[in-house]
């Protein structure tokens, strides 16, 4: 065999294993998620209602359930996953997610792939993201963005090819992978109008790269137009576009008067006679850093350092096409998450992801030069860094909340099916198996503990009451109910989820 053929199957092979070990270990790590998953997150439930919805009812029901079923792709995939594989729709949401992580773990590399050949970066880009604290911390939740993630990563490594060499299939295979990230988060339709504009910055023909750019996005368009002209008796929820839409035409109007208010209210507040005329100044300034240091902790500390050496010591060098592209997206993803800062004052570590994905690419290429340095105690203080960083997504150390599933179906066990009962707490509610889809009517009309008093509870056969032990006002609704409880499920804090049975439904 010639030598070049030699080197190039030692090549190929090198870079199949980094994927299949980070393939491997991604998947183990989504297992183990799948068992640190003591309870379903809330959002969760209405994802799981919904798919369970589609095996009876029709798509328009099973999008008006709950609010975050009105985008509707994520429930479908899992009842698609429930048909192939008959596993249950809990089980088929933890393997659909494991795989739509697989895709954003393995499209990760890739991405990293297309700026060095260098084996150790890729080895390094894979245990990146395998130890990325917030990315891991989340893999037990059943939420939409994991899809989003997976195709948006993809989509980056698209754009960067195609405006390295542009031709038609690399634009419609980028818009498609957008296409695919929007149908699990309307946010991916900002992406899909904003970044052809890059086409405008490039040294090639710009106006035929805009146009293929937006050709799949257009001819989407179209197709829904149309549909929608042709079934107008059919009713679509396009809520989630109303909001977009809203946002575009009265974002920045609600944004002002936003800072405005809560600027007045921090000069009357807080500040003084002689700090009050600067509110707006400090605000902004407060907003700033809470963005910034949001920022720096959904990376981690460990990395935004590493990313910084790396930056600082120019160790990643992008060239014209990667640099506007990844330009483009971190700049798209603060105009996303800021005004939602500004707006709400306040900000999932969730929502950071996305962009805390496309700065971890620095870290690699960091990572990679400290080892080569061949310098022992810097290598293992950093490895140590990075592990301990990487502990805390994979390893629970708060107080669990396995009594609250306890609780859910020792009801689901006991319970007769006709049994009325009262829970304040929703994820009680759904693993007793007793609510269907009124579970999310009732959790409102459950929410207060008032909905017991003055003998109320007595219409109930069985009442599942979450208790907080430094709520001093429910624990004394609960005295005033003067029956023990039947069975007390808790945590080491003391948190509790305590049963009341009706006397006359004891055995």
């Amino acid at each position: 065999m010639p030598r070049e053929l030699c080197l190039m199957k030692q090549v190929v092979t090198s870079t199949l294993t980094i994927y299949v070990t980070a393939a491997l270990l991604s998947l183990l790590l989504a297992y183990d998620g799948t068992l640190r998953a003591s309870v379903i997150n809330y959002d969760g439930i209405c994802y799981l209602q919904s798919a369970a919805t589609l095996g009876t009812a029709s798509l328009h029901e099973a999008m008006h359930i709950c609010g975050q079923a009105q985008w509707p792709f994520y429930s479908m995939l899992i009842y698609g996953v429930t048909l192939l594989s008959q596993l249950s729709i809990m089980n088929a949401a933890y393997v659909l997610n494991g795989l739509l992580s697989l895709i954003t773990v393995l499209s990760f590399i890739y991405l990293v792939k297309l700026l060095t050949d260098s084996k150790p970066v890729l080895w390094f880009a894979a245990a990146a993201i395998l130890l990325m604290h917030e990315f891991n911390s989340v893999r037990e939740y059943v939420i939409r963005d994991h899809g989003f993630w997976a195709f948006y990563l993809v989509s980056v490594a698209l754009l960067i090819q195609y405006f390295r060499k542009p031709s038609l299939p690399g634009a419609m295979l980028w818009s498609g992978a957008l296409l695919l990230a929007t149908l699990f988060r309307v946010e991916g339709v900002i992406f899909l109008i904003l970044l052809p504009w890059l086409a405008w910055f490039t040294q090639g023909q710009r106006l035929k790269q805009f146009l293929q750019l937006n050709l799949l996005s257009i001819l989407a368009a179209a197709m829904t137009l149309l549909y929608l002209l042709l079934h107008q008796q059919t009713t679509v929820n396009l809520s989630r576009f109303s909001e977009l839409l809203f946002q575009v035409h009265h974002g920045f109007q609600v944004l002002v008067q936003t800072f405005n208010d809560k600027s007045t209210a921090l000069a009357q507040a807080i500040l003084n006679g002689y700090s009050a005329r600067d509110a707006k100044l400090i605000f902004g300034l407060m907003l700033i850093a809470w963005y910034g240091v949001s920022v720096i902790i959904n990376l981690s500390i460990v990395y935004t350092l590493i990313a910084l050496f790396t930056y600082h010591k120019k160790l990643l060098k992008l060239d014209a096409a990667a640099r506007q592209v990844f330009l483009g997206y971190i700049l798209i993803n603060v105009l996303i998450t800021a005004p939602f800062l500004v707006e709400y004052m306040f900000l999932s570590k969730r929502y950071l992801i996305a962009l805390s994905l496309l700065l971890l690419v620095w870290v690699p290429f960091g990572l990679a030069a400290v080892w080569e340095q061949r310098r022992r105690s810097l290598t293992i203080i950093t490895a140590l860094l990075v592990i301990a960083s990487a502990l805390g997504g994979v390893i629970d150390f708060g107080y669990s909340k396995k009594y609250i599933r306890d609780a859910g179906l020792w009801l689901a066990s006991n319970a007769p099916a006709n049994s009325a009962i009262y829970s304040n707490d929703f994820q009680v509610m759904f693993y007793s198996n007793h609510f269907g889809n009124s579970i999310f009517a009732k959790a409102g009309e459950f929410a207060n503990l008032a909905a017991l008093s003055a003998n109320k509870w007595q219409q109930y056969d069985y009442l599942a009451v979450h208790v907080n032990p430094r709520d001093s006002a429910n624990l004394l609704a609960l005295q005033q109910l003067r029956l023990p409880p039947t069975k007390v499920f808790a945590n080491r804090r003391g948190d509790a989820v305590w049963i009341y049975v009706k006397p006359d439904k004891e055995n």
